[in-house]
């Protein structure tokens, strides 16, 4: 490797760990510039150009899809990428993409898969669209089970169970949520619609 392409490379990994810190901070404008700056430097990164697709949910809905798109083009052979990118696809209503990124994922995942939890969330979410209403609660209580403190399952979960009228039920996923979800704020939200009795339908 050449001494250019080196430090190419060095600046390429520094770019996608300040752009994770960025994320773990919360500071989203911050991130957002700095992805959009990052992403034209460089465009061949499917770990930058995910997490750039990432930040866009906040800055640039629209565009989501189309990003996480090109990431998954960029790197068809990563299962922790697939995995990712098949939620921005599922949020962009991109459910084919997504149920592609799924099944490719599962075949590529090792049997130590640190993304296991958020492939089995990807199923339950793509059953339930399908009307596989017992697969879709099995794996969405599943990733559940193994991910206690990530609020964003429990979300899915609870949301599954209000949509189909089982409303104490959800409240009780979210009110064993609250007490250990890193981030409570969400949940709270979507306690009040669901006593309200203001969840919209999916």
């Amino acid at each position: 490797m050449r001494l250019s392409d080196r430090r190419q490379n060095k600046q390429r990994v520094a770019a996608i760990d300040h752009g994770h810190k960025l994320f773990a901070a919360r500071q989203e404008q911050d991130a957002f510039e700095f992805l959009e700056e990052a992403v034209q430097r460089f465009p061949e990164d499917p770990e930058i150009r995910l997490l750039y697709a990432t930040i866009l949910l906040a800055f640039r809905p629209d565009d989501v899809a189309a990003e996480a798109a090109k990431a998954v083009d960029l790197g068809p052979d990563d299962p922790a990428l697939l995995v990712r990118a098949a939620h921005l696809l599922l949020w962009g209503g991109q459910i084919e993409a997504a149920r592609v990124c799924v099944a490719r994922a599962k075949e590529l995942a090792p049997p130590d898969f640190l993304f296991m939890p958020e492939l089995v969330n990807r199923e339950g979410l793509l059953a339930s669209l399908d009307g596989e209403d017992d697969i879709a609660e099995e794996k969405l209580r599943s990733a559940v089970d193994a991910e206690p403190t990530n609020a964003s399952f429990a979300i899915d979960l609870a949301k599954f169970l209000a949509h189909r009228d089982r409303r104490m039920d959800a409240l009780a996923v979210i009110d064993a949520a609250l007490t250990r979800a890193d981030q409570t704020g969400d949940l709270e939200g979507l306690r009040a619609d669901i006593s309200g009795g203001t969840l919209r339908r999916q």
